[in-house]
């Protein structure tokens, strides 16, 4: 078996490498649309900028003439300069042949040459359907579960029975600020202040036994972001809570949605800064990000969010939301001799 890397500029060689990807998430959860080539691509390409948040290499296992394998390492430039987040696939049918073994040994071989120590990988357990990596893989491969996120899908349209109650009993705790939202990028008045909050929200957030560091956030680096996903197809929209009397964002939430797949929405982040907590400002950005997320994508049948089993509070108003649970996603870390 040969491991050669990709280059996304190569229009045979990235389809090759995409038909394993799509594969494997169709395997997981056939009736979902995971990541589109054009999203996968973009990533990759820009990577190649000069401006760039993260090296990317892309790996492929190759049996003959076949693509049976995939990988994708991205490395962060400006921060948290000990990690590599791995993704990791194996074609369906081609597993249990030692492929996935012979991707990570070239990718720790790259890592080793770029000092990384940490290598940082995740899985999606639908419900019933266990993925490689917990049936014995992540272990077998020198993984080490260290994280565990249970997955909540929220049906949209929120229904007024459910909207009209909850901002009854969460907006008179937020009297001293004003919620906004946005479509694909914030205003510039808010900008630091979200740059700021994205920080955070590599450190807020419960972590458990995950090697990550504060990372490195400034107005730039929010604009690259969201540029990426415009550049990758992808509708953002964001919800915030701004404090009246300072004119501050001191709350925000993201969601995604591709225009290709238009009836499934994905939640990124959501996040209080902890001087603000304890007025429902969780609750009262989702709510406001949702509806315009409805309005923007009537199509929009879903929304799925993960949520660390630890953070009780985010938990409760997805809960509260009407949230039911469909899996979980499961974090995998190993050290990496240099």
């Amino acid at each position: 078996m040969d491991i050669e890397r990709v280059d996304p500029r190569d229009d045979g060689a990235f389809a090759d490498w995409y038909a394993v990807v799509e594969a494997a998430e169709r395997d997981s959860r056939p009736d979902e649309a995971g990541y589109t080539a054009q999203e996968l691509r973009v990533a990759a390409l820009e990577a190649r900028d000069p401006d760039r948040d993260a090296d990317v290499v892309l790996l492929a296992a190759r049996d003959g003439r076949r693509t049976v394998g995939a990988a994708q390492l991205s490395l962060p430039v400006r921060d948290n300069l000990h990690l590599c987040e791995l993704e990791l696939l194996v074609h369906p049918r081609q597993r249990c042949r030692g492929t996935g073994r012979a991707l990570l040994a070239e990718a720790e071989r790259l890592l080793a040459e770029a000092g990384r120590t940490t290598v940082l990988t995740y899985s999606d357990e639908p419900p019933g359907r266990p993925s490689p990596a917990s049936q014995g893989a992540g272990k077998s491969l020198g993984f080490v579960r260290s994280q565990s996120e249970v997955r909540r899908d929220i049906a949209l349209p929120l229904p007024p029975e459910l909207v009209v109650p909850l901002e009854a009993a969460t907006a008179p705790h937020a009297q001293a600020y004003a919620l906004v939202t946005w479509r694909d990028g914030v205003p510039d008045a808010l900008l630091e202040d979200l740059a700021l909050l994205h920080q955070r929200m590599s450190t807020d957030v419960p972590l458990a036994d995950l090697e990550i560091t504060e990372e490195s956030f400034d107005g730039a680096r929010v604009r690259r972001q969201e540029r990426r996903a415009r550049d990758a197809g992808r509708m953002l929209i964001g919800g915030g809570a701004v404090h009246r009397e300072t004119g501050a964002l001191v709350a925000y939430t993201d969601m995604a949605v591709s225009p290709a797949h238009p009836d499934q929405a994905y939640q990124w982040n959501t996040i209080v800064l902890r001087e603000h907590r304890g007025h429902r400002l969780g609750m009262l950005v989702k709510l406001v990000a949702l509806q315009r997320l409805s309005r923007e994508v009537p199509d929009a049948r879903l929304i799925s969010t993960w949520n660390a089993r630890e953070n009780a509070p985010m938990i409760r108003v997805n809960e509260d939301l009407g949230a039911r649970t469909n899996g979980e996603g499961v974090a995998w870390q190993k050290r990496v001799s240099r």
